[in-house]
C-alpha cells in the first residue's frame, strides 16, 4: 500500500485479503502515532515538572552573562588606560 513492492505483493490476493492488509497497515500507523504522542506528552510533563529549575537556570545564565559583560567593560577600560600610560611614558622618555 505504501510502496510498489507492497502493491505487487498484494496483486494476486483477493479484495478481502487486500482490505485486511490495508486495515492492519492503518492499525500499525495509528499505533506509531499514539506512541509518538505518548512520548511527546511524557517530554511535556517532564518539562513542566522542571519548569522552576529551568527558569532558575535561565536567570542564573542571564546573570552570568551580565557579569561577563561587566568584566569585558573593565578589561576594555583598563586596556584604554594602559594605552594612555604607554603614550605618557613615550613622551616622558
Amino acid at each position: 500500500m505504501m510502496s510498489s513492492e507492497w502493491d505487487i505483493a498484494l496483486e494476486d490476493h483477493s479484495e478481502d485479503e487486500v482490505a485486511k492488509a490495508a486495515k492492519l497497515l492503518l492499525d500499525v500507523q495509528r499505533a506509531w502515532l499514539r506512541l509518538g504522542n505518548a512520548q511527546l506528552a511524557d517530554i511535556r510533563d517532564k518539562i513542566a515538572q522542571n519548569e522552576g529549575s529551568l527558569n532558575k537556570g535561565r536567570h542564573a545564565l542571564d546573570s552570568a552573562l551580565g557579569n561577563l559583560k561587566n568584566v569585558q567593560n573593565v578589561l576594555e577600560t583598563t586596556e584604554a588606560f594602559l594605552g594612555i600610560i604607554a603614550r605618557v611614558i613615550k613622551i616622558a622618555i
